[in-house]
Formats: structure tokens, sequence, C-alpha cells
């Protein structure tokens, strides 16, 4: 069985089915790349499998597991948008807050994995003096950095990225 497993899903807006009995495996480890024009259901997809939206029908596996009604929180997907979306705090809690909250990490591990995740996407040398600004303030490049390197630190085992390098 894939890794990643879609089948049959369907996913409309009103009156506009986005997705319609849609089929996708993906192997483990393997980098797949979802090309089509703006509106086809790219992004829908994407959000299916995080569980960020819920799906009319059809079916979601990750490693064998139905997720399909499993809570975005508990499916080990991390998910980058477009367009930068910081909480409206610091760098540094926009960092740790999910380290803390999701994964149940102590200050120390999270400032470790902040620090190791900021220095993943370079970001680290341009930021380590001014952690507790507030991530509004910083560069669009930077904030979108900085989501990449929030969403990398919580070392989830899929990584959905939806055009995260609009902003750099």
């Amino acid at each position: 069985m894939s890794f990643i497993q879609i089948k049959d899903v369907v996913k409309s807006f009103g009156d506009n089915t986005v997705l319609k009995n849609i089929h996708l495996d993906v192997e483990q480890g393997e980098m797949v790349t979802l090309l089509g024009p703006s509106g086809c259901g790219k992004s829908t997809l994407l959000r299916a499998i995080a569980g960020l939206n819920v799906i009319d029908s059809g079916s979601v596996f990750i490693d064998g597991k139905d997720v399909t009604a499993i809570d975005a929180r508990h499916r080990q997907v991390g998910m980058v948008f477009q367009s930068p979306n910081p909480l409206p705090l610091s760098l540094r809690k926009n960092m740790i807050l999910p380290l803390e909250l999701t994964l149940g990490l102590k200050r120390d591990e999270a400032e470790g994995r902040m620090e190791k995740s900021l220095r993943d996407v370079g970001l680290w040398d341009e930021v380590k003096d001014r952690l507790n600004r507030h991530a509004a303030s910083f560069s669009g490049g930077q904030q979108q950095r900085m989501c990449l390197a929030r969403t990398l630190a919580l070392e989830p085992d899929i990584l959905l990225l939806d055009e995260p390098t609009a902003s750099l």
C-alpha cells in the first residue's frame, strides 16, 4: 500500500465540484508535483490530505491508516501555504508555541528546534538578535521562511508545500 493514498475523493464548494473522484498514490520518500491551472483543485487536494478541508466523500489514507475523519492535528502532516501566515505574536513565539502545544516540548528543546530550523532555511543569522520582534515586522520573504521553518521544526511525516516560494 502507498504511504499516501487518495481514493475517490470528492470536494464541492456549493454547486462547484472542485475534486471529482480523485485517486492518487504516493510512495514514502517520493516527491510529487501537482500541476494545473488556477482553480483546478491543487490546493484543495493538499488541504484534504492535511485534514484542513472536510471532504464530501472518498477516503484519505496515510501509512495504511484511514485518516479521513481524523483531526488535522493528529495526522503528522505539515503544510506551508502560498501566503505567509505568521501568528500575531513575536517570531520566537511563532516558532515555540506550536512545538509546546502540539508536541509538548519543553522550552529548551523547543528553542533548539527553533534555531535549527531557522538555520535550515537560512534565516537564523538575519533574525537571531530580533526574535522578540513581532513576526509581521519582518519582510514577506522572511515571514515565509519563518513559516517554513515553523513547519519543519514540527518534523512532520509529510510535508505539503502550496507554492511556498511565491513570496521569496
